[in-house]
């Protein structure tokens, strides 16, 4: 726990060196706002309706807002920095070290989101609040969202690391990270509200990891009906749990199994 934490702290001092990246963030997220909001008032406007598929105007210019909330909560680069190691052979120096690669990248990731919160999320709640105010959110329902998007934030993390370990399989997994970004803002309802894909198409997502990553986070920060009760939020949980659970038994047998093939390449 004491390399752990050592490793956070090592991690905040790197990412604070990025603190610019953040600021461009900041100045350019709000322009994108004002164009949804403008976009989606024409729209309302011109169905003379007041809500599209059970969102009003608000919650789904915020819709699109909330996906870059969420974001600064479970964004990592993960898939990019465990391939990269593993193209260019630093990870050989990374196996020496006293902390495993999963825990060193997790550290890490951690370190960042915690920045996020403080340089990306709070600002950016204060700006897009002042374009267009969040009637809809409650301090329940934001605290729902809190609860549903730490989860969410390993979800993606051991999604990304097994992607990135792929890379001891094949040459490069660019096209395989590709594809999974997509598969991600699709299958996790951040391209549009899922209320508009198909019954189908809904069916299959709910056996997917991706919609727990975003589209409930989504929702319940959203203070959505679909969201409300207890029941679904803890059936939200146990889903969350469960691919929890599945990603990191896949992360222990293909390590066991990549690393073998790593080691020979090796030498």
């Amino acid at each position: 726990m004491k390399v752990f934490s050592e490793i956070v702290k090592i991690s905040f001092k790197a990412m604070i060196q990025y603190k610019w990246t953040f600021a461009m963030t900041l100045l350019s997220q709000p322009i994108l706002v004002l164009i949804n909001l403008t976009l989606f008032k024409s729209i309302y406007a011109y169905n003379e309706t007041s809500s599209i598929k059970g969102y009003s105007l608000d919650q789904m210019v915020w819709f699109f807002i909330a996906g870059m909330i969420v974001s600064a909560f479970v964004w990592n680069s993960t898939v990019n920095d465990i391939s990269g190691k593993i193209l260019s052979g630093e990870l050989t120096t990374d196996l020496l070290k006293p902390i495993s690669l999963f825990k060193y990248n997790l550290a890490d990731c951690f370190a960042s989101r915690v920045i996020a919160l403080f340089m990306d999320f709070i600002p950016g709640m204060v700006i897009y609040s002042l374009i267009i105010f969040p009637k809809f959110l409650t301090a329940f329902s934001f605290a729902k969202f809190l609860v549903v998007v730490i989860p969410a934030f390993f979800i993606n993390f051991l999604c990304a690391f097994v992607i990135g370990l792929m890379a001891m399989a094949i040459s490069n997994n660019n096209s395989l990270n590709a594809i999974t970004y997509l598969l991600t803002a699709f299958a996790g309802g951040t391209l549009i509200p899922m209320e508009f894909y198909p019954h189908w198409l809904v069916t299959i997502t709910d056996f997917l990891p991706f919609k727990y990553i975003y589209y409930w986070p989504i929702q319940f920060f959203l203070n959505r009906s679909t969201a409300n009760g207890t029941d679904i939020l803890i059936k939200t949980l146990l889903f969350q749990l469960l691919w929890i659970g599945i990603l990191y038994v896949c992360y222990k047998l293909l390590w066991k199994t990549m690393i073998k093939k790593y080691c020979a390449v090796g030498g």
